[in-house]
């Protein structure tokens, strides 16, 4: 597409803004969470995290079918709608539950949604434009997702502020938002290309060896990534008020969004495999940092330094992953890769959780940067191995 809006393509700039609107309605909703769980519900970080894990969990399973399917069918935006208008209309649903069980229930359908947009739509993007402005444009794209990131637990903090467990109010602003998110998709174009994908056929297409290392070494870095739910518990090691969790969600959210957009252009010069390595290195440095916090400035630069590795690798991950498979399989590659993610998310959430609630933080931290280093060693090899070249796949 030759239509550019401020550089940008046009499919790539309005989605931006479609994730903006989403992910400030969404991260409204899930910036309170640890707040909800311990003042209603009565819970912690062990039930926050299987709830994490069973929603994850759909939707991973959801996401490659999704993929597969807008591949067979060669439209991507249906998805897209679909699982944006589902995310949404849940939200408000949430002023009528009372136990975690209800939780879960609503937190399935809103990843059901996710899970049938986020596939697609990362093909949509990827289809939208030159493999040389990929880094780039999902560079963009998780930029804007994070500033609503940022916005949302803002508002949210400031409604609590103002209202004592005020979450109902929270709930149903993020509803109005989210409505924000569903009309900007009006002016998202689909892409129907004439691929070479046999549409007859049920069975996944064969990817490449190369791509099977990746995605191996991607779940089990997913795997040692903590939910930032969970690691937002550490707040009350320092006596905070609950009130000022989704505070410590913004700063994470901040350092994510400033550096999403540079993460992507440097990825472009100098090779995504560089820039995923240095990501998942300070994730481990954020855990040592927030380890060993004993004041509200060491717990500043832990979530700073989680914010700017989910900035490093989120985006560049799946711009990587167009180096890795033709056109023609686009959608299942990305159903894929978010599916190793969101069950490596899944065992981080429910183990990590357990892990927390159980015995320690200490104890999750330590076994999860243990897990990552794991997951580096084996995404070295497989560059070594695969001999991939920095100029056309790193």
């Amino acid at each position: 597409m030759k239509e550019k809006i401020l550089g940008l393509q046009h499919n790539v700039f309005f989605l931006g803004l479609t994730s903006l609107f989403n992910d400030f309605s969404s991260e409204m909703v899930f910036s309170v969470l640890p707040a909800f769980f311990i003042s209603v519900l009565k819970s912690g970080a062990g039930a926050l995290g299987i709830v994490e894990g069973v929603a994850e969990a759909t939707s991973n399973f959801i996401k490659i079918l999704s993929g597969r399917w807008s591949d067979r069918i060669q439209r991507r935006k249906i998805f897209a709608v679909a699982g944006y208008t589902l995310s949404v209309f849940i939200r408000p649903l949430y002023v009528l539950v009372s136990t975690v069980g209800g939780v879960i229930g609503l937190r399935v359908l809103d990843r059901v949604g996710k899970g049938l947009r986020d596939s697609p739509r990362d093909a949509l993007i990827s289809l939208s434009v030159a493999k040389e402005e990929s880094g780039r444009s999902f560079g963009y794209h998780r930029a804007m997702d994070t500033l609503g990131a940022i916005l949302g637990p803002l508002v949210a903090f400031l409604i609590l502020q103002h209202y004592q467990l005020g979450f109902n109010k929270v709930f149903i602003t993020a509803f109005v938002v989210g409505l924000a998110a569903i009309f900007s998709l009006v002016l998202v174009k689909d892409i129907r290309q004439v691929l070479d994908v046999k549409k007859n056929s049920t069975s996944f297409p064969p990817l490449s060896r190369r791509f099977k290392i990746y995605i191996a070494s991607i779940f089990i870095l997913s795997s040692g990534a903590l939910p930032v739910g969970v690691l937002l518990f550490k707040t009350q090691d320092l006596g905070l008020s609950v009130a000022d969790i989704p505070l410590f969600y913004m700063i994470y959210s901040v350092a994510y969004a400033l550096f999403s957009w540079p993460a992507g252009r440097i990825a472009d010069k100098w090779g995504g495999s560089r820039v995923i390595i240095v990501g998942y290195l300070l994730l481990i440095a954020g855990y040592v940092t927030l380890m060993f916090s004993s004041d509200i400035a060491i717990l500043i630069a832990g979530f700073l330094l989680v914010g700017t590795f989910s900035a490093l690798t989120d985006g560049v991950q799946r711009s990587y992953l167009s180096f890795l498979v033709d056109e023609s399989q686009r959608g299942i590659a990305y159903g894929y890769l978010n599916a190793a993610i969101g069950f490596g998310a899944l065992l981080a959430g429910a183990v990590g959780g357990y892990l927390w609630q159980s015995f320690s933080d200490r104890s999750a931290f330590m076994i999860s940067a243990g897990v990552v280093l794991v997951g580096l060693a084996m995404f070295g090899i497989g560059l070594i191995s695969t001999r991939f070249t920095p100029a056309v796949v790193a």
